[in-house]
This record gives structure tokens, C-alpha cells and sequence, in this order.
């Protein structure tokens, strides 16, 4: 780092991404959530298409996807803010609404780059633990702060609270509340349908995991009019190019294969959960795209190792649950490939 870094920064600050080693290297990337299958056969048309108006700026507000995503909600597109990635709404849910001092306040473990913008923004974490279930606390809806975020199913625990429970919890809190919804797509259901009586809630999601489009970076949230003014107010000039607005635009319409994707992870999930189970792990029942898996003896950080020697990535969190793994689930072909080097 150079002299000239803010102090309040530091020498460690940043987020730490999985690990992305060079694209077609015989790697099995189970490590960062992405979807095992490609995206629809619409999406690369689409792409090709825009690149003949590169010329030209996009539009600001994300338009036509931001309409498209309305109709596929039920909103109107004043509910609805588009960004470069779930990543940069939470950025901007920072920028909105936090002066430096003011408090933030989210469930641990959670997404780890809550804390990295908190810091960033000179902003106070407060961090609750989740309960022995690896549920969510009762305080995380009474403690005092400006912003609060629930990512629902959480990771890298996978545990997935209904929206009705969520209600129950979060009807005392303060501020604003960011559900993000990242992994909601394998979940039973969301809490989009609820924010007509939460005028303080914003749900975010993104296109990268159940769209197949992680490297088109697409994020929204849908909220309240008066809330999604607040996030525009502060956003970059123009968030989302062209080549993505088109991307994600090509695969929100295709549906079926949205739902093919879903449905062949949600399978995989419940066979790779079955047989790690059956091979004495314990796992933290997941309804998202990853199990939270404790290996036979607890030895995660050996386990790593010896999945790695075989060039296959999981990831591993140090800290109060160091015995765990988070594996994405993947294709058939994939999770076969993660089973025979287990020696499942």
C-alpha cells in the first residue's frame, strides 16, 4: 500500500473474492456460486446485438430491463433500481443513507462485504451472532441503526427464513431494511409480494446465480418509490451498460430455461446433501445454490487442501464456524467429480 491510503483504511482492507483461477484450466469451481449452467441461447444474440450501439451511452435507469423487471414483479418501474451487480445497490444503500458515525447493523456470518463498505463509509457495524441453529436473532430487529441487511437464504449458511417470520422479526426495526434475496431463486419463496406494506424495505437481486449471468454483472432492488429515488439520487451516471441490460433483459424473458436452471440445482442439491450426510457430514440444511457442510473429525482446512490438490475449489470461512465448508452445488458431472475426490 502507498503512504498516501486513508489511516482509517489500513493495510488488510478490501474484500477477499473466492478464488477465480484462469478460465479453462481444468479447475471445478465450487467456491463462488455460480450457476452450473450456461445462460439461455437468447442471452449471446442479444449481447451481439447491443455492440452495434457501443457508440452510444446507455440508458441511465436501465431501460428497457427496468420495465421488464417491473412486469415480472407486478411493480411499477419506479420500483425498481438497476445496478452493476447486487454489489454496487449495496453501495449505494451505504451512500443513501449513512453519514459517517451512523450505524449498520446485519447477522454474523453473513456477506462479508457489509463490513468492508461499513468501513469504507466510516460507518458503525453492528454485527449479532446468529442463534445455535444458525437462525436469525431476535435482536437483529430491535438493534438501533440507520440501515440493517438480511441476506435471505443467508450466506454462507444457506438457512432461509419465510417471509412471514421475516415480518415478525423486523417489524420493530428502525431504518431502512435490505433483504438481499441473492440465492432466492432456489428458495421456496420471496418477500417481494410483502413490500407493499413495508414502505421501508428494499429486496435485492441479482442475475448472476439463478440467470446464469455472473459475468454480465446485473443487480436490482424493488422497493418503495420514495426509497428507490434515494438509491437513483446517488448512483454512478450510467450503472448498467449496454451489452448487460441486454443480456439480462434476453434472459428474463426465457423462462423456461430460468426454471430448467432452478430446477436441476435444487435436484443436485438434495442428492449432494444426501450423500455427504450419509458419509458422516453435517450440513446445515440450504436453500440456496451451496450446502454449509462440517466434514467427518471437523478437519475443513484439510479438506480444502486435499480438494485442491485434485484442482477442485471450495471455500473455506475462518472464524467461529472454521470447521465448515461452503461447496456450490453444481452439475451432475461436477458433483460427481467433488464425490469421487471426497471418496464418497
Amino acid at each position: 500500500m502507498s503512504t498516501l491510503r486513508r489511516a482509517s483504511l489500513g493495510a488488510g482492507f478490501g474484500y477477499t473474492p473466492g478464488e477465480q483461477p484462469p478460465d479453462g484450466d481444468g479447475w471445478l469451481k465450487l467456491n463462488t456460486n455460480e450457476a452450473p449452467l450456461g445462460p439461455s441461447s437468447a442471452v449471446a444474440p442479444a449481447v451481439a446485438a447491443a455492440t452495434t450501439l457501443l457508440h452510444l451511452y446507455p440508458d441511465p435507469y436501465g431501460e428497457p430491463l427496468r420495465s421488464a423487471l417491473a412486469r415480472h414483479h407486478g411493480v411499477a418501474p419506479d420500483c425498481v433500481f438497476l445496478a452493476n451487480g447486487a454489489d454496487q445497490v449495496i453501495d449505494c444503500l451505504f451512500r443513501a443513507y449513512c453519514d459517517p458515525g451512523d450505524r449498520a447493523v446485519w447477522p454474523v456470518p453473513t456477506y462479508s462485504l457489509f463490513p468492508v463498505l461499513a468501513r469504507l463509509f466510516g460507518v458503525e457495524e453492528v454485527e449479532i451472532p446468529l442463534d445455535g441453529d444458525l437462525g436469525l436473532p431476535a435482536a437483529l430487529g430491535t438493534a438501533d441503526g440507520r440501515l440493517r441487511f438480511i441476506v435471505n437464504p443467508n450466506a454462507p449458511t444457506g438457512v432461509w427464513t419465510a417471509p412471514e417470520a421475516l415480518e415478525e422479526l423486523l417489524d420493530p426495526a428502525p431504518g431502512v431494511v435490505a433483504i438481499d434475496e441473492a440465492y432466492c431463486d432456489f428458495a421456496p419463496a420471496s418477500c417481494i409480494p410483502l413490500l407493499e406494506r413495508h414502505p421501508r424495505w428494499l429486496v435485492l437481486r441479482t442475475f448472476s446465480k439463478g440467470y446464469a449471468l455472473a459475468g454480465l454483472r446485473v443487480g436490482y432492488a424493488v422497493g418503495h418509490p420514495e426509497l428507490i429515488a434515494d438509491l437513483l439520487a446517488v448512483k454512478d451516471s450510467y450503472p448498467v451498460d449496454r451489452c448487460a441490460i441486454a443480456g439480462a433483459a434476453a434472459a428474463l424473458a426465457d423462462q423456461e430455461h430460468h426454471r430448467r436452471l432452478v430446477a436441476g440445482v435444487r435436484a443436485e442439491r438434495e442428492r449432494l446433501s444426501r450423500r455427504l450426510v450419509a458419509a458422516g457430514w453435517r450440513l446445515t440444511p440450504s436453500e440456496a445454490n451451496f450446502v454449509f457442510a462440517r466434514p467427518p473429525g471437523g478437519d475443513a482446512a484439510g479438506t480444502l487442501a486435499r480438494l485442491r490438490e485434485r484442482r477442485i475449489l471450495v471455500r473455506h470461512f475462518a472464524g467461529d464456524h472454521a470447521d465448515r465448508l461452503r461447496i456450490t452445488v453444481g452439475s451432475p458431472e461436477q458433483n460427481d467429480r467433488l464425490l469421487d475426490a471426497l471418496g464418497i
